[in-house]
């Protein structure tokens, strides 16, 4: 019988009833929009921090404990195995081994009109591990999709501006300093298969691969330092940055704040607006909810005189409006739900040109949401219905 009362009060086509199942379809919608945006604005964003470069470097300590190694700049590759293991138990993780020193850069052939060599910073790395770390640079010339080939390198766009090269051009380059530390006494030629754009510092440099630039200054099996790229957000990167100290304790590992902090504040201040916006909403529908839920009782006062009379008692009309609620609170929540992911993806679609995929957990968080409101803003109705006398309301007073 209580189902069927249930069941009855849920399908007898009441304006009131239909003026809640509105509202909490409306607070459904946009809560469910709002849930699918934070997720996935939150990963484009982190992926868009993410083309700013690295946000954690592992290098050589510095202090006369660190040793020869690391005093001079450089730290052994074997030194640094701990890290290939933790990249690859921590899914998302970039590791680019980075070497740096400077090297005369000669234009092949010269040219009479033009210096005779720039110094230069040269950078060894793998080429593509540094590309999926920075990829908003710019490139032009060959497509090299992995890494730079042998007797290939990339040159910054500043850089081959003042040498008058370009693509399909070779240069020599030899190390600066002392000749006898150095491997080759002559220039080693390589030709130019990128030229990168990138608007920083890297413009002025020229990119070799790792193998090739130890062997050109004598420094075979060693790296100035390691760019990191670590998911997650401020603290999870700061977790990590704490395990990977423990991990080298020869070696500094620092995060890069200004990339992680601004991430950090970003996606928290997207946090807290977006919350705000929902509690808000939550709360508007809320009251209106308790309004209709209120109207509704005062109309069927006499159906629950009737019910009383006839030995209903408070607990079981307390329940049935319970139910009553929650029933329009889950069909409010999974039409709403439907029809909030279909807005947050098309607002997707204009903002970021994307189509995403729906956040399938937010499903049973909007729902749950919505009987949870249904439920709390029966309260008020459900004083009336233990308020109701039998006898007086039957008498029509």
């Amino acid at each position: 019988m209580f189902w069927r009362l249930w069941w009855r009060a849920l399908s007898v086509k009441r304006p009131q009833a239909a003026l809640a199942l509105g509202s909490l379809l409306v607070g459904a919608t946009l809560t469910s929009m709002l849930l699918n945006l934070y997720g996935d604005v939150r990963r484009k964003m982190t992926e868009d921090f993410r083309a700013y470069g690295a946000n954690v470097v592992v290098a050589p300590a510095s202090g006369e404990a660190a040793g020869t190694a690391a005093a001079s700049g450089v730290v052994e590759e074997g030194a640094l195995r701990p890290l290939a293991e933790f990249a690859r138990h921590t899914p998302g993780t970039i590791a680019a081994p980075v070497l740096y020193g400077v090297v005369r850069v000669w234009r092949e052939p010269a040219d009479p009109r033009l210096p005779e060599f720039e110094n230069a910073v040269a950078v060894g790395a793998e080429f593509a591990a540094l590309r999926r770390l920075n990829s908003g640079w710019r490139v032009a010339g060959e497509t090299v999709s992995g890494d730079l080939p042998a007797g290939a390198c990339a040159v910054g766009s500043h850089l081959a501006a003042r040498l008058h090269v370009q693509g399909g051009d070779s240069l020599g380059l030899e190390p600066v300093g002392d000749a006898s530390q150095a491997k080759l006494s002559l220039p080693e030629k390589y030709r130019i298969a990128i030229v990168l754009d990138t608007g920083a510092s890297e413009d002025e440099q020229v990119f070799l691969p790792l193998a090739s630039l130890q062997t050109l200054l004598g420094v075979s099996g060693r790296i100035s330092l390691v760019e990191l790229s670590l998911p997650g957000e401020t603290r999870e990167v700061e977790r990590s940055v704490e395990r990977l100290a423990g991990l080298l304790p020869g070696q500094e590992v620092r995060p890069i704040r200004q990339i992680v902090y601004s991430e950090g504040k970003v996606l928290g201040s997207l946090r807290w607006l977006l919350l705000s916006l929902t509690v808000v909403i939550l709360v508007i529908i809320a009251l209106c909810v308790t309004a209709t839920m209120t109207a509704i009782v005062l109309e069927r006062r006499k159906d629950i005189g009737v019910m009383k009379a006839l030995g209903a008692a408070d607990g079981l009309l307390v329940r049935l409006f319970m139910m009553e609620g929650a029933g329009l609170g889950l069909a409010g929540g999974v039409v709403g739900f439907c029809a909030g992911a279909l807005l947050a993806r098309g607002m997707e679609l204009r903002l970021f040109g994307v189509a995403p995929s729906v956040s399938w957990w937010t499903l049973p968080v909007v729902c749950g949401l919505t009987v949870a409101l249904a439920v709390l803003a029966a309260q008020v109705p459900v004083r009336i219905v233990r308020s109701i006398q039998p006898a007086v309301v039957l008498k029509g007073e």
